[in-house]
């Protein structure tokens, strides 16, 4: 009897196929496997029918730890195994000329077997920074094409060694078809530059002048003399298996002064790497959920609250929490084992609000690095650092990147049309929607540069010929003057398909209906849902700027019943950036005393002083503005009235430390929402805060403001939810993230008995964007207008 079969879903780049080949040998198997084109892997097999069933038993049941399969299609014959095969093997790869099946696997952290040889004097990879084996290591960033072969990896320009090449050949080998495989011999090497590119050793770098230590070991070995550098104070940026990082000692303030200063980043915190779980526990506080997500294969960035003995430098984070990683490849480990600090500095190798860096050349260009260190295999698919932070219990994905990307998102409806989805202007990734899947790329970034424009526009080419696939429908934001507007008329006109636009809310609320995808089996309407989205800005549907909605999702139905009171935003753009003209705007027709003197107080907190708060009041008077329901910019007014932030450094900046600086106060304002016809009175708060600055603690007052605004929020949604006979209310947008505003929420929600949700692997913020827009694109495509 003959058995083919089908799988579709992870099975490329995860040991799969060295699986199945033992498999079918243990149960008495002949046939083959290979990689399809299509992303899938086909397995033909002869044998007896008992043989073979066990064989699908066990092919069903114990398959790799990395693969996931979205369908098996089984094919039974009646053919005779003596007409068929003499033996099993692993047979070459079919390039199949159709729409990919989105398998490509992320990258993986560095297994305990390999870690294990990492530091065994006796195995022939000892100390080899790139060692991996089919059960670990780069993926998706050195993948060129599909089928996953390492012919179509940056790896093919390393031709395998005799030793090597035996390894990949042995069925029982752990390294049988690992296309990443690679050693001493043949393998990519490694070595230390200086600012100019010159290849240095210990005897002619600054360390060895600063060092009593004898370097006899350290001659030749550009990791020991990097490690020393970093201890001594120096920048090296480090070539990773996505892109560069920038990495100083984590307790160094003027280095870390200095790499703030060339990088350009202000106050932004700065992601840590730690040597172990329990090195993170000296300074952070780490719970059971945070510890398994550090531990995990995809070893993101994890948000967690620093701890009472807290020890690293205060210049890491201007927040009440630290972004912590662990080491995630046998570089890390090697850098770490020739260190005597627990904790680095280790933050991407670009300018503020640029893409990472990938290339050789255009990292010696950063002129406050000391010292880089280089591998010579290519990045091909440049990719950040995953970040994730767990909130009400559960894990939430801030950025989705390594680790995670680029693993398919499957949806409940299967789409006719190709949709290529641009996000906005904010923390920017694409979407591509096909079938039931669909496939985000990594964290593009801000679209605030040339370079960011230009790497949006090289990532959306390398997805499409990646993937095999041509858009049918481009999908924007509504907002008519950023740069992913202008690109998705650009894309248009080169492929001859359609544009739609996507209100941006509307776009965060449809990541939670992909992410509720277990409610479509509930009794109820399929599909229904209340939903908060609650964020710093987005374009509204009046051309003014949303950000505290709340909405009725029916279906494909979406409609705004509610919503934060319409407060004054003097000046645009620069009230996000100034929040004192928020403060302005919201106060200016309040009945509160002392408002302009309070101002003329506050001028040096602007760039022209009392000329520009003359200024803002004239705007106010002649009611010369346009309005905003933004959350963001509320909590941004108060955070400047408790003295907590004068300006934005970064997005989000001044609400984020109100958030910081609440945890742990009490609310002692007591206030019941004040709710007109389905719009929050977020004056009314302003107002009772203006007034209470003297009489309460600002950690109290901060408290006092978020429990108002969830208290007020979670009271649109139930009444919403129980008029319409809806039983689960969500929220989305960047607020979501708040590990106050959320947990509130969802306590009120719950003792009203409804359901509560949150995203949790669609990232809640602008970085979800795309993939909501594309969904709603999909399920709306008839009732939105070409534009």
């Amino acid at each position: 009897m003959r058995y083919t079969i089908t799988i579709h879903g992870r099975v490329q780049g995860v040991g799969f196929r060295p699986f199945v080949y033992r498999l079918a040998i243990a149960n008495n198997l002949k046939g083959y496997v290979r990689n399809m084109g299509n992303g899938s892997v086909e397995i033909v097999v002869d044998g007896n029918e008992h043989d073979l069933e066990r064989f699908i038993d066990a092919l069903k049941h114990d398959k790799p730890p990395l693969a996931v399969y979205e369908s098996m299609d089984i094919e039974r014959s009646e053919e005779s195994c003596e007409l068929g095969f003499t033996n099993f093997s692993i047979i070459e790869s079919v390039d199949t000329p159709s729409t990919v099946e989105p398998s490509i696997p992320p990258d993986i952290a560095i297994c305990d077997e390999c870690l294990h040889e990492l530091f065994n004097i006796n195995d022939r990879r000892y100390l080899y920074f790139f060692i991996t084996c089919t059960n670990c290591g780069p993926r998706f960033t050195m993948v060129k094409a599909l089928p996953y072969d390492r012919a179509n990896t940056s790896m093919a320009e390393f031709p395998l060694c005799d030793e090597c090449i035996k390894e990949y050949r042995d069925p029982l080998n752990r390294r049988f078809h690992n296309e990443s495989i690679a050693c001493h011999k043949c393998g990519p090497r490694l070595y230390l530059v200086d600012c100019k590119g010159k290849r240095v050793d210990a005897a002619t770098t600054a360390a060895s002048a600063a060092s009593t230590a004898p370097l006899a070991n350290d001659y030749g070995n550009p990791i020991a003399t990097a490690s020393r550098l970093i201890e001594q104070g120096y920048i090296i940026a480090v070539k990773g298996i996505g892109g560069f990082h920038l990495i100083t000692s984590a307790y160094d303030d003027d280095a870390i002064s200095r790499l703030r200063k060339g990088k350009r980043r202000e106050s932004k915190p700065l992601a840590i790497m730690a040597r172990s779980i329990d090195a993170v526990k000296e300074f952070a506080v780490v719970d059971e959920v945070e510890e398994s997500i550090l531990r995990s294969y995809a070893r993101p960035i994890v948000l967690l609250r620093k701890g009472r003995n807290y020890n690293l430098s205060p210049l890491i984070s201007n927040l009440d929490t630290v972004g912590v990683m662990l080491p995630y490849t046998a570089l890390h480990h090697l850098i770490f084992n020739m260190l005597s600090i627990n904790a680095l500095v280790v933050t991407s190798a670009n300018v503020s609000d640029e893409p990472i860096i990938a290339d050789d050349d255009e990292a010696l260009r950063l002129g406050f690095v000391d010292y880089l260190l280089i591998h010579n295999r290519r990045i091909i698919n440049p990719c950040d650092d995953s970040v994730v932070i767990v909130n009400s219990c559960s894990p939430m994905i801030v950025r989705r990147a390594r680790g995670y990307v680029p693993s398919p998102i499957s949806i409940d409806v299967c789409s006719p049309r190709c949709i290529l989805a641009l996000g906005a202007h904010l923390n920017v990734t694409i979407s591509i929607l096909f079938k039931d899947k669909i496939v985000a790329s990594q964290h593009l970034g801000d679209m605030d540069s040339l370079k960011a424009y230009t790497n949006l526009c090289n990532t959306v080419e390398r997805y499409c010929r990646m993937l095999n696939v041509r858009p049918d429908v481009v999908v924007c934001d509504l907002h008519p003057s950023i740069p992913t507007t202008n690109l998705a008329y650009t894309i248009a006109r080169e492929y001859g398909c359609s544009v739609k636009r996507v209100q941006h809310h509307h776009a965060h609320a449809s990541t939670l209906l992909i992410e509720d995808k277990v409610s479509m089996g509930r009794e109820g309407r399929r599909g229904s849902m209340v939903c908060i989205v609650c964020d710093g800005n987005g374009y509204g549907y009046d051309g003014n700027v949303w950000g505290g909605e709340v909405f009725l999702i029916d279906g494909s139905k979406y409609e705004r019943v509610a919503h934060l009171m319409e407060q004054p935003m003097i000046g645009g753009d620069l009230a996000a950036y100034y929040p004192l003209r928020m403060v302005a705007g919201i106060l200016y027709s309040s009945s509160v005393d002392g408002l302009e003197d309070y101002l003329y107080s506050r001028a040096n907190t602007l760039p022209y002083g009392r000329a520009e708060i003359d200024a803002i009041l004239d705007v106010a008077r002649k009611g010369r503005y346009i309005k905003t329901t933004s959350t963001g910019r509320v909590l941004d007014a108060i955070s400047f009235l408790l003295g907590v932030a004068d300006r934005r450094g970064y997005e989000g900046e001044p609400a984020m430390l109100l958030e910081s600086i609440a945890y742990g106060g009490d609310d002692m304002l007591k206030l019941e929402p004040r709710i007109i016809n389905y719009t929050l009175d977020t004056r009314y708060l302003v107002e009772e805060i203006f007034c209470s600055m003297k009489r309460f603690h600002a950690r109290d007052l901060a408290y006092s403001a978020h429990v108002y605004m969830a208290k007020g929020l979670a009271t649109l949604a139930l009444d919403n939810a129980i008029r319409h006979g809806i039983d689960t209310i969500g929220i989305s947008g960047g607020v979501a993230y708040n590990r106050i505003i959320t947990p509130l929420i969802k306590r009120y929600v719950e003792e009203h008995g409804l359901r509560f949700i949150h995203n949790s692997i669609i990232p809640a913020g602008d970085a979800g964007l795309s993939i909501g827009q594309a969904y709603y694109a999909c399920i709306n495509y008839a009732s939105i207008s070409d534009t």
